[in-house]
């Protein structure tokens, strides 16, 4: 069987690889507890920069196109945070990932990634996929984004590290932990109201101490 990462929907993907799926009103188990367990901190050097991007995504967010919310407000964002200060890591994107089982092949492009390598990413670590709105799409985003990190998993010399990984519903954040075989998803972060957004700017600041 061979499916890509933009037709895998959760449910499948958790039958066909033995995972379980710890529902999101539980307690976060530990992984996810240590990637948003923090206190929201926004250095003064990036604060003004910060503040006109919420008052640009609260603006806008009901007219981008996929396009225009990773163009005007994502990659600035991620900019912001900064993933370059680190040469065991660095950021790639619109890059080919495959899987191959007996039973079932998974392909497909991932949008953003962090992993180590120059110019190939070899031993990814966090996963990020954007949308433009929930409703009106065929698409499952939580399932495409555990679909790349199902793969990293399958792919990485360290089969037990807890991969992170986020997806982008228009306004709304949601981070997800996959170790092992038990993952789980945060609820949304509304990046229009900015103590949520700090928050947001502090978890992806996190990652580079998880790394």
């Amino acid at each position: 069987m061979k499916k890509t990462f933009e037709k895998c929907l959760w449910e499948d993907l958790t039958i066909w690889f033995g995972l379980e799926r710890l529902e999101t009103a539980q307690p976060y188990f530990t992984p996810l507890q240590t990637l948003t367990q923090v206190q929201p901190h926004v250095p003064a050097s990036v604060q003004e920069e910060l503040e006109k991007l919420h008052k640009l995504i609260s603006r806008k967010f009901l007219d981008w196109n996929e396009d225009e919310l990773k163009m005007q407000f994502i990659s600035p964002f991620l900019f912001l945070v900064d993933y370059y200060e680190s040469d065991r890591y660095q950021p790639f994107s619109q890059r080919i990932m495959q899987l191959q089982t007996p039973e079932i092949e998974l392909s497909g492009v991932v949008e953003w990634m962090l992993a180590s390598g120059k110019q190939i990413p070899r031993e990814p670590f966090f996963f990020l996929h954007e949308y433009k709105k929930e409703q009106g799409t065929d698409a499952d985003p939580l399932g495409q984004l555990l679909a790349a990190m199902i793969t990293a998993q399958h792919l990485n010399t360290n089969k037990n590290r807890v991969l992170y990984g986020c997806y982008i519903v228009g306004k709304d954040w949601y981070f997800v932990a996959l170790q092992g075989k038990q993952y789980q998803n945060t609820t949304n972060y509304n990046v229009t109201e900015f103590d949520k957004l700090a928050l947001v700017f502090t978890i992806l600041q996190n990652i580079k101490n998880l790394i």
